[in-house]
């Protein structure tokens, strides 16, 4: 299987050759946008030598310096959330009102994290997870960190995207009860369905255990993520513009997860069955969020592995909002399948004859997730 750690060291590669050829690239701040102006990258001292327009540019070399380093950051945030989950989803565990703080000061650095418009974060909650039977910690952490990726979406402020954080992350707090039910091997009878569908009830005590003074947004989240805008969600079959915003989207999000990853019960769906079954269900979830989840999340999310029709294999590096389905893809196998010793970018909406002709799978995270 492919990993993004190998991706990572060959780009590492990449800019310590650049190095040696001489190649020095002015500083450039940090936050600067992904693309380089053709007039920047004039400035560039180069040292003589046919340094072609296929190769991977100076400025992306800059860029996935910033990358890896995002990476890093993301997989450190990541773990923190994994263990806090853990804590919070404990069943047996003493609820307390100091894990609230504890909460709040996370979910704020993760907003701050996500606000810097990179998406390395999707990497992480669209690969495999690391040990399946902790699925529900990692489903807590993913439907958090995808719903705050919406919420950048929808122009939210920064003190709605921690509101909005918090709420995902808390989500699922009810289904504690019914660990039994949710970690069987086989598929959930009807008579389990029902006793689940209790879960909403049950998380609504548990945030009053917590702290009552919890904002209403939040509460509507833990009692309304299963509501769907035609009336067929539960506990209370509420429509359309009864339910928050909030909860519409940590509920499609909570969908869109669950089935781009295995449960004990089913294998997981691809990318392009989940995308398909959410586009055939807008009654049920809402044009707007799902427009949203298309423009941030991607047909072909940032990290995917994708077949052109070169029969090359390539990584998803960057996606178009205007034209989803022809991101920039870096090519890492030609079209024999060999390894390149280095790897090519292509903008396919400048390469108009050349086009995603399979979407494989997402690359394994760099974060260890023990």
């Amino acid at each position: 299987m492919f990993s993004i750690l190998d991706i990572l060291r060959k780009y590492k590669e990449e800019k310590n050759k650049l190095k040696l050829q001489g190649l020095a690239v002015e500083s450039v701040k940090l936050d600067e946008k992904e693309d380089l102006t053709n007039k920047q990258i004039s400035k560039t001292k180069n040292t003589p030598g046919d340094f072609k327009s296929k190769d991977i540019s100076i400025s992306n070399a800059l860029n996935r310096g910033l990358a890896e380093e995002n990476i890093k950051l993301i997989a450190q945030s990541y773990d923190q959330a994994f263990a806090l989950a853990k804590k919070l989803y404990n069943p047996h565990s003493e609820v307390n009102s100091g894990i609230k703080s504890e909460l709040n000061s996370f979910i704020e650095k993760t907003v701050g994290l996500l606000s810097r418009q990179n998406k390395e974060s999707l990497q992480f909650c669209l690969s495999a997870y690391a040990q399946e039977e902790d699925y529900l910690y990692f489903h807590v952490v993913n439907v958090c960190f995808m719903s705050i990726e919406i919420g950048l979406g929808l122009g939210y402020e920064r003190w709605r995207l921690v509101e909005l954080g918090t709420a995902a992350f808390l989500h699922d707090i009810g289904i504690t009860k019914y660990m039994d039910i949710i970690n069987k091997p086989e598929k959930l009878t009807d008579e389990d369905y029902n006793k689940i569908r209790q879960h909403p009830k049950y998380g609504i005590e548990i945030l009053n255990k917590l702290d009552k003074e919890f904002s209403r947004g939040i509460f509507d989240v833990v009692e309304q993520e299963h509501e769907r805008i035609d009336g067929s969600g539960y506990p209370k079959g509420t429509k359309d513009g009864d339910i928050s915003e909030y909860a519409q989207i940590v509920g499609l999000i909570d969908v869109y997860e669950a089935m781009m990853h295995n449960r004990p019960y089913r294998n997981k769906h691809t990318h392009s069955q989940t995308i398909n079954m959410i586009l055939n269900n807008k009654s049920v979830f809402g044009y707007k969020i799902i427009k949203v989840l298309i423009e941030r999340i991607g047909i072909f999310p940032l990290g995917f592995l994708v077949k052109l029709n070169t029969k090359e294999i390539g990584v998803v590096f960057k996606d178009n909002l205007k034209s989803p389905l022809r991101p920039v893809v870096n090519i890492i196998y030609d079209s024999h399948g060999q390894e390149l010793k280095q790897p090519k970018q292509i903008d396919l909406n400048s390469n108009p004859v050349i086009y995603i002709e399979e979407c494989l799978d997402c690359l394994k995270s760099p974060n260890k997730r023990q």
